[in-house]
């Protein structure tokens, strides 16, 4: 029942040899230890079978050591290695040793097992009976019969394609309705009128004001406007009083800076609004800066002398409540706002827009460019609801600006109806103004240490003429640090000028009221004095400032799009005049991004004036010419501002 205990004294040593073969050929395993009883049970078993274990330990000893010649020798029996080269007595050991683990005793297999073992062994012996070259030889025929492929793209089945557009692809297809019906008129230069060939479509008094306070003959794009929009506005308005700016359409202009824009949207305003009886809100003009804001209200005011009409302006220096009361008391005609403020007055309802008539955006790019409280979408909202019409919406929209922007899911935010492109007759997407003179200074590399001496001996070529020269930089901290070297060196007379002139700087370290200040002082004309004005500022200064005597810009630091330079340069040659830009191009680097990004994408006229070098004018041929003697104070200067920005 139990397995015997082992005694080494009974073990025979490997050097006796073996006598039994029979055991070799079929080696019999120990017996597998069962689990002991008690120890009082384990005693008496143990006394009763003494001598029977011993015997079997003797047995057991001598199959392990048969065993193991058998292992370590050749066999014994050659008719049983030419009849199993595989090792069938092996599995015959195998079948055994199983045998004697799975039961106490050596019982045979059970039937599940002996027939796993019968159909195991069959599979060798037929394996014995075939060659290797038969086995090789059935591999490769069973390779040869299966059919070879090359690696190609599994075939698929034909795409159905879905007559519905996805909702991104409508999407796509809305945003991009802004042109499909957008009618395009071109203009040029040569379209100029006077004033006094319009007296049959403007009042008289309208005409008196624009001769007397304005100019006797028209800009191209006024010409433009004035022939297209003051019939469809004359016809629109016998027909239907009410509806008539949905039978006009609206309007999209892209001309340049100083081309007239905001006297060419004025004049068809106050010419159909003359004849209201009633003060309401009927034009809404929203431009993107305060400055703006005076300027169109200095504009629309002189326009509109001698008439009853209202205009009204809206900042953000002025109290909320206060505006709101005023305007709830008394609506304005013609009201001139920034977005940010308009939304402010919607949501107090301080007026409604139930009577608005025209709908004008100045600098549009900018305005569509950012949110400003979601401004777009809450005019819009509040014109269905006020009006009570479907879309279209009775309502003439203008879009003005100098780069007019190309992106038609902002202008389709807009709800344009039936709109009419005004633009110059060129392939190019802007347009500078005919007497527009630039130059491109090429300075090298190895030389840049000294650019801002480079410009300051290009403004003292100039020193002796009556010049304002406004110099545009990329940021605010370039604007203090490019003044007040400037500053310095004007003291010291670094370059011998005769003339001291004054450099002052437009940044956001100032209060609104000093730059305010500052940018009057510049504009400002004393009479009987000459002399020279420089202003540096950022490019917040390159939209809205309509200072007409602005004579020369330099372009410091390049701007980064062809459209910024644009409105840069617009801040000269404004209403017909003669105006110069500099433009200082800084190694290879500079000049190439001139040529690629900004230049390739402007256009000017044939008979006008196009980019020169600053090497064709005799006055300026030795700018980049530096002595010792101007070097060493530069460098001296330089030290100075350190130790200050230091301090």
């Amino acid at each position: 029942m139990f397995a015997a205990r082992f005694d080494p004294s009974q073990v025979q040593t490997t050097s006796e040899p073996v006598k039994n073969f029979k055991l070799a050929s079929k080696p019999v395993i120990p017996l597998k230890r069962g689990k002991e009883p008690d120890h009082e049970s384990g005693s008496e078993s143990e006394g009763e079978g003494g001598s029977g274990s011993e015997v079997e330990d003797v047995e057991r000893d001598e199959e392990k050591q048969t065993a193991q010649v058998d292992s370590t020798q050749a066999p014994m029996d050659v008719d049983s290695q030419d009849a199993d080269p595989r090792g069938e007595n092996d599995i015959d050991a195998y079948s055994s040793r199983n045998a004697s683990v799975d039961s106490p005793g050596k019982a045979p297999l059970s039937d599940k097992h002996s027939g796993l073992l019968s159909r195991f062994q069959k599979t060798l012996s037929i394996q014995q009976n075939l060659k290797p070259s038969e086995l090789v030889n059935s591999e490769d025929e069973t390779m040869e019969s299966s059919e070879q492929h090359d690696l190609v793209p599994i075939p698929q089945p034909a795409v159905v394609k879905s007559t519905q557009l996805t909702v991104e692809a409508a999407s796509a297809v809305s945003k991009s309705a802004a042109w499909l019906h957008t009618q395009k008129v071109q203009y040029n230069n040569s379209m100029i009128k006077p004033f006094a060939s319009y007296k049959t479509e403007l009042s008289e008094k309208l005409l008196a004001n624009i001769t007397a306070k304005f100019s006797q003959n028209t800009f191209p794009i006024q010409t433009i406007l004035l022939d297209t929009v003051l019939p469809k506005l004359r016809f629109a308005q016998s027909v239907s009083k009410r509806h008539y700016p949905r039978r006009v359409g609206d309007i999209l202009v892209n001309a340049s800076t100083g081309s007239g824009k905001t006297l060419a949207y004025s004049i068809p305003v106050v010419q159909s609004l003359s004849k209201r009886t009633v003060n309401r809100l009927r034009c809404l003009i929203v431009v993107p800066t305060k400055i703006l804001i005076h300027q169109v209200f200095e504009t629309m005011t002189k326009l509109s002398q001698g008439t009853s009409l209202v205009t009204g302006i809206s900042k953000l220096e002025n109290s909320l409540r206060d505006e709101h009361k005023k305007f709830q008391n008394q609506e304005p005609d013609i009201l001139i706002i920034t977005p940010g403020r308009l939304v402010d007055h919607l949501q107090l309802n301080s007026f409604d827009l139930k009577n608005l008539k025209f709908l004008i955006l100045d600098e549009a790019d900018r305005l569509l460019n950012q949110s400003f409280q979601n401004w777009c979408s809450v005019i819009m909202n509040m014109l269905k609801a006020d009006k009570n019409e479907a879309a279209p919406v009775s309502v003439i929209k203008m879009v003005f600006s100098a780069t007019l922007t190309t992106n038609t899911e902002k202008l389709h935010n807009l709800e344009l109806n039936r709109p009419t492109l005004f633009m110059m007759d060129s392939v190019k997407l802007y347009h500078l103004p005919k007497h527009l003179q630039e130059y491109n200074v090429q300075i090298p590399t190895a030389k840049s240490f000294a650019k801002p001496l480079f410009m300051l001996q290009l403004i003292t070529a100039h020193s002796e003429a009556n010049l304002r020269i406004l110099i545009f930089v990329r940021s605010n901290e370039a604007s203090l640090r490019l003044a007040t070297l400037l500053q310095l060196m004007v003291s010291k007379k670094a370059l011998g000028s005769k003339n001291d002139f004054q450099v002052t700087s437009i940044n956001s370290n100032n209060t609104k009221s000093l730059n305010n200040k500052l940018i009057k002082h510049f504009a400002a004309t004393e009479p009987g004095k000459k002399g020279l004005k420089v202003l540096v500022a950022t490019d917040l200064m390159s939209r809205g400032i309509d200072i007409d005597n602005v004579t020369h810009v330099i372009n410091y630091d390049l701007p980064v799009s062809s459209q910024q330079y644009v409105h840069r340069c617009g801040r000269t040659a404004r209403a017909q005049a003669h105006g110069v830009a500099f433009n200082l191009l800084v190694g290879k680097g500079e000049q190439k991004f001139w040529s690629d990004h900004i230049d390739s994408d402007l256009s000017r006229d044939v008979d006008g004036c196009h980019v020169k070098s600053y090497d064709e004018v005799d006055t300026l041929k030795d700018i980049l010419v530096i002595s010792e003697e101007v070097e060493e104070e530069y460098r001296e200067s330089l030290a100075e501002l350190k130790s200050a920005s230091d301090s």
